[in-house]
Order: C-alpha cells, then structure tokens, then sequence
C-alpha cells in the first residue's frame, strides 16, 4: 500500500516541477507549488509510518505531524488568488500558518524537552492525544480544512455574483474547474471526518485502514490536480479576466448596504433616466450585445458614464445585473432570427453564436431561464 502513496508523492513533486518551470507565474501559481508540496510531504510522511521508519526522522517527523493543518488554509488562499482582482501578497495571510507553527512547536517540545525517552514513546503520546494540547491538534487535524473548504465555496460564489453584475458571458472566467476541485477538497475532509469518528472515536474500523483510506484520497486528489492541469491547462496558465472592478462587490438584487451606496453616488433620478435612455437606445440602435465578450466597462466607456453609474442604472431602473441584462437583448435577437424564414438553413446554435453566445451550454441555459422552454420546445410552440 505503500507504495501507492510513494508514487502520490513524487507526482505531488513532480506537478510543483512542472509549475516552477512555467514562465509569468502568477500569485495562483506560488500558492500551488506549496500545496502541491506539503501534499507530497503528507503522502511521503505517511509512507515512511506505514513502513515503520518515521521514528527514524525525528526531525521531519516533527514537520511533517501537523502539516496537514495547512493545506486547507493554503487551498483556500489558492482560491482567493482567482477570485480576487488585487494579485498583490498580503503579510496577513501568513497568519494562517499560525495553528501551524503552534503545534508544530508543541510537537518538538515533546520531542526535546518533555520527551519520555524514545521518539516512538513521544509520537505515542502525539497520536494518542494523551496530553490535552495533542488533543486539540487531533481535532484542528479533522476540522480545521473543513472550515477552509466552506469559506473557498462563499468565495466562488460571490465571484460568480461578481461576473452577473460586469459582464455578460460566463466562458473562461466562471473558474468552474476550481469548483471541482474544491468540491474534491471538501470529499477529503468529509472523508477525513468521517473515517475519524469511525475509527478514533467509535472504533468500528481499524485506525490503519481508515488512515489508509484518508491518503489515498489525497493521492488521488493530487492525480485530479494533475489531471486539470494536462487536460485544461487553465490551473497552470490562468487566464487573465481583467476583471478590474470596484472594491464593493454585491449581487445583483440590491442589498441594502448597495443601497446606501447608490444614495452617495450622486445619481440623480432625473440623471439615470436619461442615462437609461441612451442605455436602451444604444443597444437598439448599435446592437452591441451581438459582441460576446461584451462587459460593463465597454458599455460604460461607450455611453461616457462610470461603470458604477451604469451599474446603477440597470440595477435601479429595471431590477436587473448586466449579464441578465445584455442576456435579454440576445434571446430576444434570437428568436426574431429563429423566425425569420432566411434563416431556415441556419442551426439553432447558429442563431446563438449570432446572437453574441459563446457556447451551447450557456445559450440553453439562458434561454431556458428566460422563457421557461428551450429552444427547441420555444419553436415548435410557435405557429406554423
């Protein structure tokens, strides 16, 4: 079995390899090469306990005991690279390894100080929680990365309301493959929690075959990783989104905070409805919603207002995000062509690449949403 987790660990290293030789690595990128190595060093530790050498290395026993506790800060600093605009590192979020190097302290002190007189004799009181500090290390090893993964998915879905409220498609900045990859996260500390309770606290299966089960979980989420970095390459070479928006970033139903905000903006009414109207002359007029990358800042450049402004606009006057917005533009396009018998040679994907969509699946969705039906079932409502 061990060897299984070996060969884990020198993908783990070999994926780090292969991100350090990426040219223009962005923060993202950094933030990978750690994980990918502590997870390398979770697997190669756990294969040197299962072979009953671990004692051996007292020193990388004492690094190794509590890393496990970094990987979910780290994973969710990783998503907070993609979804934050600002690229810049923060000395602040150093002050996630702190757990860390608390217990990893306290490990060392057993292993010196407070030993009783062997490694194996110390590990045993480490593992066993027979002092109250490793206790609490054994539930910061269970919990801690759990709390991680649930703060990474807030994350990504105030990204997503981010892209609703500037821009109109979704395609390459939607970072769908990082919501795999989280969702495989939280599978691991499922699984770490629930082998845990069953195995440490119930005793209903070995410790050996639930600690076995854990890290083959990891070595198959360092395979997965691997996997979206050969098959989609995006985790290797972000795409830049440009995604430069103002620092409050709400939903598209107005909170009240935005609310508030709107009353600051200095927008009169009499300001935003002659806004709106040059807003819903343009797109009749000049029909720019056919350009599929269109964002909020293109429109707002174009009309000579402020995003902000535009925003506004959108949000106040017809309870809308730009996305919906533009989006409505398009369906509407696309069943005046679905309908136009010069077009009767044409696919219906035809008509929605057209129309300013990027994709089919974004197209389907949209219009499902919009009119209740797909498009398929939306013609063959229509009369003959």
């Amino acid at each position: 079995m061990e060897f299984i987790f070996i060969v884990g660990a020198v993908q783990a290293f070999f994926l780090t390899f292969l991100v350090i030789n990426k040219k223009n690595k962005s923060t993202g990128d950094y933030i990978l090469m750690m994980l990918m190595i502590l997870m390398g060093l979770l697997l190669l530790g756990y294969s040197l306990e299962v072979m009953d050498i671990d004692t051996d290395y007292p020193i990388f026993l004492g690094i190794y005991t509590a890393i496990g506790i970094l990987i979910g800060p780290l994973f969710y600093l990783y998503i907070l690279s993609y979804t934050n605009s600002s690229q810049k590192f923060n000395p602040l979020h150093l002050l996630h390894a702190l757990p860390y190097l608390f217990f990893t302290a306290a490990v060392f002190l057993q292993f010196t100080v407070n030993s009783e007189g062997s490694i194996i004799e110390d590990k045993n009181i480490i593992e066993d929680s027979q002092k109250s500090i490793f206790f609490i290390l054994g539930l910061f090893r269970v919990f801690w990365g759990m709390i991680y993964m649930i703060a990474g998915l807030f994350l990504l879905k105030k990204h997503s309301l981010k892209i609703g409220k500037y821009f109109s498609y979704t395609e390459n900045i939607d970072l769908k493959w990082l919501k795999y990859l989280v969702m495989m996260m939280v599978l691991i500390w499922s699984t770490v929690i629930i082998i845990n309770i069953l195995s440490n606290f119930n005793k209903f299966i070995d410790y050996r075959l639930g600690d076995n089960i854990i890290h083959l979980v990891v070595t198959i989420a360092v395979f997965l990783h691997g996997y979206y970095g050969i098959k989609q390459q995006i985790i290797f070479t972000p795409s830049n989104v440009n995604m430069q928006p103002p620092e409050k970033l709400k939903s598209s139903t107005e909170s009240n905070e935005e609310k508030k905000q709107y009353l600051k903006s200095g927008l009169s009414k009499e300001d935003s409805q002659n806004h709106l109207h040059r807003l819903q002359n343009y797109m009749k007029t000049e029909q720019p919603y056919s350009n599929g990358k269109l964002s909020l800042k293109n429109v707002a450049e174009y009309l000579d207002i402020s995003p902000n402004h535009l925003s506004q606009v959108i949000n106040e006057n017809l309870n809308k995000n730009f996305f919906d917005f533009v989006n409505g533009y398009r369906i509407d396009l696309v069943k005046e062509k679905m309908l136009d018998a010069s077009n009767k040679n044409m696919t219906l994907l035809g008509i929605a690449y057209d129309s300013g969509f990027n994709s089919k699946s974004s197209f389907n969705n949209t219009f499902k949403k919009t009119t209740g039906l797909t498009p398929s079932q939306y013609l063959k409502s229509q009369p003959s």
